[in-house]
């Protein structure tokens, strides 16, 4: 007996026809979840709408599996895979903001370590900062993302912690224009219009005015006296409103930073 096959011109048109009805569904279907009241689809692409859609029920699954192995590579301390790792939870979870910061101190801390050059550090400092950055625009509204960039800024850029610090900061201002501190100040601002799950508020107040500080002693240091008298004098401005909120004053610290600024800012007036 003959078997029956279908001619290639008819298959083919058929496929064709098969492929494009299912692109359309697939569409369709994220425009709808796009248009969902709510839905962090919106500030997703079809690249990565697209996996997320096929995947359905099992894209949890997957994404569990994939956080056990990231947690056993970080104790491994096989940064290099745990950077593969991370970025396919990403894509599969873009509106779980742990993984963005999770993945942002990796780079910008575990694997910039690993380097001894400061240009080798840097290229993954930067890296750390723009993941980082790509996960609060799919996550507009985390105050604890905001706030991890915010410190990462602030932190990562200190001297006083890091030894290639002035390089950083150099390497930040030619690449994109940005100053450490200016950054620091605008990410920590934005959280504190969210929620955070992980800091306190009065924690991200407080931030803020140790970044205006630092911003200070280090125009200073670099001779800029009109700049680090600005800072230091929306320092003061930035505790004085933060005592009117917490008189109290958990930390103990406000006042004597209070003091310490004030008397600075005089120092500054006079040598300019």
């Amino acid at each position: 007996m003959k078997k029956y096959s279908l001619p290639r011109s008819i298959i083919v048109p058929l496929l064709i026809i098969f492929i494009i009805s299912a692109l359309i569904f697939l569409q369709y279907r994220i425009n709808n979840l796009r248009r969902a009241p709510d839905s962090g689809y919106m500030y997703l692409d079809s690249l990565e709408a697209i996996p997320i859609t096929l995947l359905g029920s099992f894209r949890g699954i997957l994404v569990d599996l994939l956080w056990i192995r990231g947690i056993a590579r970080h104790e491994e301390k096989k940064y290099y895979e745990l950077l593969t790792i991370n970025n396919l939870i990403a894509k599969l979870q873009p509106h779980y903001p742990a993984v963005w910061i999770y993945q942002a101190w990796n780079m910008c801390y575990n694997i910039a370590y690993e380097w001894e050059s400061p240009e080798n550090k840097w290229k993954w400092i930067i890296a750390g900062l723009n993941f980082a950055e790509k996960g609060a625009s799919k996550n507009p509204t985390s105050g604890d993302l905001l706030f991890e960039i915010s410190y990462i800024y602030f932190h990562k850029f200190d001297s006083r912690s890091f030894k290639y610090a002035d390089y950083y900061r150099e390497r930040l201002k030619e690449e994109t224009g940005k100053d450490n501190y200016e950054q620091a100040l605008y990410w920590a601002r934005r959280s504190l219009n969210y929620n955070s799950k992980f800091r306190k508020r009065i924690v991200i107040e407080r931030t803020v005015c140790h970044i205006l500080w630092q911003a200070s002693l280090q125009a200073e240091k670099d001779g800029k006296l009109e700049e680090a008298w600005e800072y230091a004098a929306k320092s003061v401005d930035e505790w004085e409103v933060y005592l009117e909120k917490h008189p109290e004053d958990p930390g103990g610290i406000a006042r004597s930073f209070l003091e310490k600024i004030n008397e600075k800012r005089l120092q500054l007036e006079q040598k300019i």
